[in-house]
């Protein structure tokens, strides 16, 4: 199975024999899943939730899988109730599309998504629990919901079978203390753990410490109670002079702009500080022209963050360049910033 290739080229994963039980395994039990379950899936099975997170996770009890060949918000519920359909797996663009439809009577329980949101319980009518995984952990390798109290917008805390660290990649200092670090996961590979990326020798050096950690690539924090928050992947943490930069945090300001639909923030070459922000944005409902929307964002950003966060420039486009699961392709975004005329 391949990696989606948000930040990068995708890379080969192998997956095992014993990968595939580990899922029916531990996959049930994450998502509340017994004999009487139906899970509807409608994302691609080259990817690892419509795969492992879903089919395996109900096959794995004897359960029951209705396929779709591909999300229809105007058949939705149609189809949920017909089929008495218990699960589903949730990504932002489903919620977006059914949100503002009546909720008939049905038997969904769960929707697992990536983060606990409450308003997406109501957008949705049932219980979400949120997880965390990639193609490489091959199922949830972060469980909620029916675990614990786990606070509103984190992962939840690590599977049994796997072990956490957040570690700073620059130091390896194991941060416990709510500090941001790069999330890695232990578990045995070829049973919680993919076996290897095929044929990719570098990429599994890089990957993998010599006494086991997988390095994610994620960066997260840890909460109270053990409860993990996702804050972004690592390559969109801008390196800007050397000083850390967020592109979450400059993302989450833009948003609050008048106008602005959404918005990426990505790193542009700059031959003295390495890189400088600029913001890739989608225009919202009664947006002004361009020229007085970018006004707008930077002198927000000017106000609320430091110099070296704010973005040198606001592109204007109708919509990202996408991977798989509607994932904006920041490694693409970072090319046609480069190829863009120099903001400074």
């Amino acid at each position: 199975m391949f990696t989606s290739g948000t930040t990068s080229r995708p890379k080969a994963v192998v997956h095992t024999h014993a990968n595939t039980l580990w899922g029916t395994r531990v996959g049930p039990d994450n998502i509340g899943a017994d004999p009487d379950s139906v899970y509807l899936i409608f994302l691609p099975f080259f990817h690892v939730n419509a795969q492992s997170w879903s089919m395996w996770s109900i096959l794995g009890v004897g359960g029951t899988v209705v396929l779709q060949p591909k999300f229809s918000s105007s058949r939705f519920w149609e189809v949920v109730v017909k089929h008495s359909v218990s699960h589903i797996s949730l990504i932002p663009f489903v919620y977006l599309a059914v949100q503002g439809q009546p909720i008939p009577e049905n038997k969904l329980k769960a929707a697992v998504f990536g983060a606990i949101a409450p308003p997406l319980e109501n957008l949705i009518g049932c219980r979400v629990l949120a997880a965390y995984g990639m193609t490489e952990t091959v199922t949830h390798a972060t469980r909620s919901g029916l675990h614990g109290d786990i606070p509103p917008g984190s992962l939840g805390k690590a599977t049994p079978g796997y072990e956490s660290l957040i570690v700073d990649p620059e130091t390896g200092e194991v941060l416990d203390d709510g500090r941001v670090g790069e999330l890695w996961l232990r578990g045995t590979r070829g049973i919680q753990l993919f076996l290897e990326y095929y044929d990719n020798a570098d990429a599994n050096e890089k990957s993998f410490t010599e006494d086991g950690w997988f390095k994610t690539g994620d960066m997260v924090r840890m909460g109270d109670g053990g409860a993990i928050f996702y804050t972004e992947r690592d390559k969109d943490m801008l390196k800007v002079g050397g000083e850390n930069v967020s592109s979450k945090e400059v993302e989450d300001l833009c948003r609050t702009v008048p106008g602005v639909g959404d918005v990426a923030v990505v790193g542009r070459s700059h031959p003295m500080l390495d890189v400088v922000p600029v913001a890739f944005v989608i225009k919202g409902a009664n947006a002004p022209e361009d020229a007085e929307l970018e006004a707008a964002i930077l002198e927000l950003c000017q106000k609320n963050l430091s110099d070296f966060k704010v973005p040198r420039a606001a592109y204007f486009v109708d919509d990202f360049p996408r991977a798989t699961l509607e994932k904006i392709a920041k490694n693409q975004l970072r090319d046609i910033a480069d190829a863009m005329p120099e903001p400074f």
